[in-house]
């Protein structure tokens, strides 16, 4: 089984569990009445955005893609912690300092994941590159060389 195939896996078993539980909650109030939407929302939104914070850590892709899947995984951990907010009730004045914590948290992994390499860094930037008219003058010169000596 592949990496991606399991974070696919992982990422619908979250989704089933959290459906599970509000269905339960629904049926069997007694024992699963603590359960609401908001839970379920924290469960989902928590456990996609870990999913997408470690696909975008561990995977070998191309840094901008690595970026992509770092800041999507937290905007779903920031969803996360205002659905645990709307249902903890916590104090409306650490909501704010909570997801900024949260966002200078992935800037860090962005930094630490990606090396701090540009999206744009390509072959221009490596030693001895050589751009098209130069490529294209050589390429004259060599068959200058080779017509002269014929």
């Amino acid at each position: 089984m592949g990496r991606n195939m399991l974070y696919k896996l992982l990422g619908a078993l979250i989704v089933l569990v959290a459906a599970v539980l509000w269905i339960l909650s629904l049926t069997v109030p007694k024992t699963f009445g603590f359960f609401s939407l908001a839970w379920a929302g924290v469960i989902i939104c928590g456990g996609l955005g870990l999913i997408m914070l470690l696909q975008g850590c561990f995977q070998k892709n191309v840094s901008t893609i690595k970026k992509l899947k770092i800041w999507f995984g937290i905007a779903l951990l920031v969803c996360a912690i205002l659905c645990l907010v709307s249902e903890l009730a916590i104090k409306d004045s650490l909501v704010i300092p909570i997801i900024a914590i949260v966002v200078a948290v992935g800037l860090v992994i962005t930094v630490l994941a990606t090396g701090g390499k540009k999206w744009d860094e390509g072959d221009n930037h490596k030693a001895g590159y050589k751009n098209y008219y130069e490529r294209k003058a050589e390429e004259e010169k060599k068959n200058a060389e080779d017509n002269k000596g014929e």
